[in-house]
């Protein structure tokens, strides 16, 4: 029995971002007979070959890789502008569809309570997987699908490559049927907490962005897992390996966006687990339909020879952009400081100027007689609302369409009117120590927008219904800039406390 002498080289691969594309390459080269070892680097990119004999060609190895979505060179290759701006182009358009989309609150054509039938449930999720589910869920699915499809040849059919998407959707079905049966049966005592949702979104998010930037080809904080236990971890065509999939759909019932709260609260108010399960199942259904589109649509694109890497790095852009979107609006819902803050409050300002002059408010007893509401057309979101302050005798300010009116025993009163597009206005002032009473009129809110909370000024979340006006008390005590915002922090405000 001769033995061959060994020979080592290094090649520089392309498409490699994730340490499953890393052992994929190397458990791929590792099926060819003249090589006995490869270990792939992701820092370097690159792979180094132990072959049994002479080393092989590029052409013979990136033939190897054939259909993967991977190719190897002998030097790094060279930036190419004209890929970087195909890509940012690209990238932009998508982003301006999403905003629009946003702008013309789709949401607001669908609505649904605890009556609305299940085939209700199941256009509402329809709506919400070309809405804002698309950012969080569907950013994921675009994070995870080259990893996904790597796992197959060239050989292997569409319906085949497309079985980890659709195991994905399996577990999305099989656990938000799970779950609203659990919503249904425990009721208020499985309500799960928004702090939590938020907090996962963000770690989930940051997972995410490392992964765009290594489909960029940037380096990034990687945690070197040993040889053998990547390959026991391995994600691959094995009913082990196909778990994966199904239990990272199932823990999307807790990254939830505003049309999911939605329809979670309504489960939950069901009274009937059945009902509530089937409330869930219907509306994970709904969703299916656009977010198998978009893991659909990323196949075709890898699948191009000619097009795989600019779609790679327009993923990478667009997952990017999704992170940036679903953290600041986390940083709304727990009230921190975020991009919303560079927009508010930009319209037309009223400001507040106390006097020496006794302040007498509106009772809450007295609403109906003391608030007075100007029949001005509504303004753009922005405008400010400030107090005057009054003696005896009750004051409209000229051309707001919302007012504060202020006599009778000290309450400071705003108002607002809450649609699917956000709230109006979204700045107000208000008195440090004096108490507020805020009306919100639902003229048509949806997902998200049917609920506003203000960690700050109040602990409680005031539930929103169409047709009908929430209130809501508190007495700020400190001055100070306060943020409110829907469910999900996408649509916020300020209410500015002064002395």
């Amino acid at each position: 029995m001769s033995s061959r002498s060994s020979s080592l080289k290094t090649f520089f691969v392309r498409g490699m971002h994730c340490q499953n594309c890393q052992l994929f390459v190397e458990s791929k080269l590792e099926e060819v007979e003249v090589i006995k070892r490869a270990r792939a680097s992701l820092k370097d990119s690159s792979v180094e070959i132990e072959f049994l004999g002479e080393a092989i060609s590029v052409e013979s190895i990136n033939e190897i890789l054939s259909g993967t979505g991977y190719s190897v060179a002998e030097s790094k290759s060279e930036k190419h502008t004209g890929k970087a701006v195909k890509v940012l182009v690209a990238a932009s358009l998508a982003i301006v569809v999403f905003f629009t989309v946003e702008k013309f609150a789709i949401g607001g054509l669908m609505n649904v309570d605890s009556s609305s039938s299940l085939l209700g449930f199941f256009l509402f999720g329809l709506v919400a997987g070309i809405s804002s589910c698309a950012a969080l869920v569907g950013g994921l699915v675009l994070s995870v699908s080259k990893q996904w499809y790597s796992l197959y040849s060239s050989e292997d059919s569409f319906l085949q490559k497309l079985q980890p998407h659709l195991i994905f959707h399996a577990g999305r079905l099989v656990f938000y049927s799970f779950f609203g049966f659990l919503l249904g049966w425990l009721g208020q005592s499985l309500k799960i907490s928004l702090t939590f949702s938020s907090i996962l979104v963000i770690a989930v998010s940051i997972v995410m962005l490392l992964m765009a930037l290594q489909m960029l080809g940037i380096p990034t904080v990687s945690l070197s897992i040993p040889p053998f236990l990547r390959k026991l971890l391995a994600v691959d065509k094995s009913r082990r390996g196909r778990m994966m999939p199904f239990i990272l759909g199932a823990t999307t019932f807790f990254l939830p966006c505003g049309f999911t709260i939605t329809a979670q609260a309504l489960a939950l108010l069901s009274g009937s687990p059945f009902h509530s399960s089937m409330i869930m199942f219907f509306f994970a259904l709904g969703t299916f339909f656009p977010l198998i589109a978009i893991g659909a649509s990323s196949l075709k694109f890898f699948s191009m020879k000619t097009f795989s890497e600019v779609f790679t790095k327009i993923a990478a852009v667009l997952i990017i952009f999704f992170v940036i979107y679903n953290v600041n609006s986390q940083l709304n819902v727990l009230g921190l400081p975020s991009l919303n803050n560079l927009t508010i409050g930009t319209g037309e300002q009223v400001p507040f100027t106390p006097d020496d002059s006794t302040t007498v408010l509106a009772t809450a007893s007295e609403k109906e007689e003391e608030i007075v509401v100007n029949e001005a057309s509504p303004k753009e979101t922005g405008e400010i609302i400030d107090i005057e302050e009054m003696v005896g005798f009750q004051e409209v300010v000229e051309e707001q369409p919302f007012v504060i009116v202020q006599s009778g025993p000290e309450i400071q009163v705003i108002r607002t009117v809450a649609n699917a597009t956000g709230y109006t206005p979204d700045y107000y002032q208000v008195k440090a120590g004096v108490p507020v009473r805020w009306e919100i009129e639902d003229v048509g809110t949806s997902g998200c927008t049917n609920a506003i909370i203000s960690r700050n000024l109040f602990p409680q979340r005031v539930e929103l219904t169409r047709g009908n006006t929430s209130v809501v008390e508190f007495t700020p005590q400190l001055p100070g800039q306060y943020k409110f915002s829907c469910w999900m922090g996408h649509y916020t405000g300020i209410i500015e406390v002064v002395n």
